[in-house]
């Protein structure tokens, strides 16, 4: 009798939609790599037409010494951390939040690698949740800006002054970005995904 080989979880790839209900995330890590850095936050924004309703945001106890670049990067020490829950522990708090919601973030592939990897790993549990990009939209409705950092979008979109590299500001200003793209492309009448086909047939 042969044995079925698993096949690979197919997650979901982001959409491009204007979307009134949803939630932004970000997350602050050690490093790039989930199955080697840990997460040091957590952070989502419950989005509902255009209005913050609601707000999670937890720091995390990595169980290792964060990066020096790190904190000067977000500044999160030792100290802030050594009190706060394990992944295992704060994780499902996270989700329960997310629930379904439709996601949105900047450079969402990131957060999401994080938040599948450590879902598997400490709950068993799959991360299927639907997600928007600011990331590509910005993309497509701005090409000429110098890049697509989303300290970038802020002062182009005049939506904050800065980015401050922690979780639930960077949620929140994201979710900014996106309402401005959102209205920009409503009043000027141009649909996400006709500028996304047009675009890959440009680049054939």
């Amino acid at each position: 009798m042969s044995l079925a080989i698993p096949q690979p979880v197919q997650y979901p790839k982001s959409i491009l939609a204007s979307a009134e209900s949803y939630v932004a995330l970000d997350i602050e890590t050690t490093g790039l790599n989930p199955a080697q850095e840990q997460i040091l936050e957590l952070a989502a924004a419950r989005m509902e037409h255009g209005k913050l309703v609601e707000r999670f945001s937890q720091l995390i106890n990595p169980g290792v010494k964060i990066p020096a670049f790190i904190t000067d990067l977000t500044g999160i020490r030792d100290d802030m951390v050594a009190g706060a829950p394990k992944i295992i522990d704060a994780l499902p708090a996270f989700l329960n939040f997310l629930g379904d919601s439709l996601l949105l973030g900047h450079n969402t592939a990131f957060d999401l690698r994080f938040i599948r990897y450590n879902s598997m790993v400490v709950l068993k549990h799959r991360v299927m949740n639907p997600y928007m990009d600011t990331l590509r939209i910005s993309r497509l409705l701005f090409p000429d800006l110098p890049n697509h950092k989303l300290t970038t979008l802020i002062h182009a979109f005049h939506v904050g002054e800065t980015v401050e590299h922690r979780a639930l500001s960077d949620a929140i200003q994201t979710a900014w970005c996106y309402e401005y793209m959102k209205k920009y492309a409503r009043e000027h009448n141009i649909s996400l995904e006709e500028k996304s086909k047009m675009k890959k047939k440009s680049e054939n």
